[in-house]
């Protein structure tokens, strides 16, 4: 979006959420640095990374997206929802390789984001799903999933208030990555970002304004001791 003054683009929350074993971490490494890490290790509790990226095809919009990778492991499904609330967007990762065990836990996360991750009801956190790791899926076509784990994850659809997108990704190839953080940036409303940079630039005038009649009430004050002295 139009941008004539240097504000910095809107800050944007992203949560991942899924088993330990589907590859959550390494997507992040991918987005962000453009490279895969074989011996990358399971995140503890949380990690946090920012990255500003434009749109590959709306070029004239940029978020800086604040990304929370949390651990997958059962014993810190306690701490999770305090890094989803307030979350903008939750990618709700699977392992397409594993799907019957890695799905049932990511449906346990989009059930636990609809009953709990929303603290206001007008702004819910959009929930899309990743079925990852699409290069080792073997089947002859591996952007698809089976029919029957198609139908599933459409079911989830209709269990819940979010339309939900799904995505195919490779963190080791890089196949979708950038792909789900166009959409997400690509899917905003036009009026989100100018709200946005409309109140960013108010707060600047004001802040100019403020300083101008600090330098005026300065001048006079200094002048008036000036006078008072001579």
């Amino acid at each position: 979006m139009e941008n004539d003054i240097d504000i910095p683009p809107p800050s944007y929350k992203i949560v991942l959420l899924g088993d330990s074993s589907v590859g959550k971490t390494c997507l992040v490494h991918r987005f962000i640095t453009n490279k895969f890490d074989q011996n990358t290790a399971n995140t503890i509790g949380a990690a946090f990374i920012t990255k500003k990226y434009t749109s590959a095809n709306k070029p004239d919009r940029q978020l800086k997206f604040e990304i929370w990778d949390t651990a997958g492991q059962e014993r810190y499904r306690s701490l999770t929802p305090m890094y989803y609330r307030n979350a903008k967007v939750a990618l709700v990762c699977f392992d397409m390789n594993n799907f019957e065990t890695t799905f049932k836990t990511a449906k346990f996360w989009i059930e636990q984001i609809e009953l709990n991750g929303a603290t206001d009801a007008s702004d819910p956190i959009e929930i899309r799903l990743v079925g990852n790791k699409m290069d080792l899926f073997d089947k002859p076509q591996p952007e698809d999933l089976t029919e029957e784990q198609q139908n599933r994850a459409k079911d989830q659809k209709q269990e819940t208030n979010n339309t939900i997108t799904f995505h195919r990704t490779s963190a080791k190839d890089g196949s979708g990555v950038t792909e789900v953080f166009d959409s997400i940036i690509d899917n905003l409303d036009d009026d989100f970002f100018k709200f946005y940079f409309d109140k960013k630039r108010a707060e600047l005038e004001a802040g100019r304004d403020g300083d101008q009649l600090s330098n005026i009430l300065g001048s006079r004050l200094q002048n008036t001791a000036t006078s008072r002295c001579c």
